[in-house]
């Protein structure tokens, strides 16, 4: 056998024996690093119904980095969630499905969301906050 050709065999051999690998880590989900140390950020699903011109709940408060997962049942009519800036989100709510609204938790605050699709007259009345707290920061007890 040739050199040249030998060595050409062994650099496809190698090739493809490092490409089969990275494809078998990457499908059975094994990290393709040793330092990949990124930790998920917990998830916080929250069921939720919209009728009668009300959210329920009407509040929702979660630590900042959550993945916060929204199930939102629109019973008597369609309706639009809308949670303004920074989060910039406006999702439809057919009637008499449940839609999942997923977002991350970036900003801590008190955010206001509501109804932005004109559906009667108790559309106004139709409001809630997200409040996104920092898991970090003390804690104060006192009170005055």
């Amino acid at each position: 056998m040739n050199f040249a050709i030998g060595n050409r065999w062994f650099r496809f051999v190698l090739a493809a024996g490092v490409a089969a690998t990275m494809l078998l880590a990457g499908l059975a989900g094994a990290p393709l690093l040793a330092d990949d140390t990124e930790a998920e950020a917990p998830t916080k699903t929250i069921k939720m119904t919209v009728e009668n011109f009300k959210w329920v709940p009407k509040q929702i408060r979660v630590a900042k980095g959550s993945k916060v997962v929204l199930q939102i049942r629109s019973y008597d009519a369609t309706h639009r969630f809308d949670l303004k800036k920074p989060y910039d989100l406006k999702v439809v709510l057919p009637q008499g499905t449940t839609t999942t609204v997923e977002f991350v938790a970036s900003h801590v605050g008190t955010f206001k969301w509501k109804c932005g699709r004109p559906c009667g007259n108790g559309c106004p009345k139709m409001t809630g906050k997200l409040t996104v707290y920092d898991p970090e920061a003390p804690i104060d007890d006192e009170k005055d």
